[in-house]
């Protein structure tokens, strides 16, 4: 079954100096087929490779993009007041509009699966949801 990439997970991938790098290395070995990228992700991640990484990082990122490491899913026109409702629903979380984008794009794709670094809010989300959290 495929999985959903949250941000942290993608650029622990990149930075071999987090802590959470073993375990989304062995997360993508393991998944590598199933591996889906929400959209909104794409821009989080740049950012982080360009403000933290050298830019060796962020082209080897664009290379994966195009390269059709993972599969790209847009987030439905529908689902953006979805992330308006989660917003109401968990603002005591402060969600991000891009961790509500993966919450709306997981209920819209019906893929529980999703591989964050980001435990604060994707764990409440888990629960209320039934996701699985990895790696």
């Amino acid at each position: 079954m495929a999985v959903l990439l949250d941000t942290g997970v993608l650029f622990a991938y990149f930075d071999r100096s987090d802590s959470w790098h073993g375990r989304v290395l062995e997360l993508f070995k393991r998944e590598h087929r199933g591996l889906i990228l929400p959209a909104p992700v794409i821009v989080e991640v740049d950012h982080l490779l360009g403000t933290r990484l050298p830019a060796a990082a962020r082209m080897t990122f664009y290379r994966s993009l195009s390269g059709g490491s993972y599969h790209v899913a847009d987030l439905p026109k529908e689902k953006y007041v979805r992330i308006e409702e989660l917003h109401r629903h968990f603002a005591s979380l402060s969600l991000g509009f891009v961790d509500a984008a993966v919450i709306a794009i997981s209920e819209s794709l019906g893929l529980p699966r999703i591989a964050t670094t980001d435990r604060r809010h994707f764990a409440p989300l888990a629960t209320a949801f039934r996701l699985e959290l990895l790696p």
